[in-house]
């Protein structure tokens, strides 16, 4: 029992000492300044990921567009265009979540998640 509260304490102190030490826009400033690097775009994806469960969508927004905008294709071009949908609809960005939702839907017609897409374009088609 004692083993577990252990590490219980440790991981909770780490998590501490990284959410009050680490900022996540440095992140994407660094990602911005080595585009070659290998780390990049998924550094630009997990922060989009860490800023939506925080529920902090505006900077959500930035991190995936910026993976977007960046690397245009890619591993984490088919999650980053329906992340970026799911952050623009909280956002009420219902340009860019059709965007997004569009070229998601042109891009990769084979994709599980394809019907998900195709829902969520048709709730937003007017708005």
């Amino acid at each position: 029992m004692k083993k577990w509260i252990f590490v219980f304490a440790v991981l909770y102190g780490t998590y501490w000492y990284a959410s009050n030490r680490f900022n996540f826009a440095d992140t994407l400033v660094y990602a911005r300044k080595n585009p070659q690097a290998s780390w990049a775009p998924a550094a630009d994806y997990y922060v989009g990921l860490v800023y939506f469960q925080r529920a902090e969508f505006g900077k959500s927004q930035e991190a995936f567009t910026q993976l977007l905008t960046d690397y245009s294709t890619g591993p984490y071009t088919s999650r980053g265009l329906m992340r970026l949908s799911q952050v623009a609809m909280e956002n009420r960005d219902w340009e860019v979540a059709r965007q997004s939702l569009q070229r998601f839907i042109e891009e990769f017609p084979e994709d599980k998640d394809k019907r998900i897409a195709e829902q969520r374009l048709e709730y937003i088609k007017f708005k």
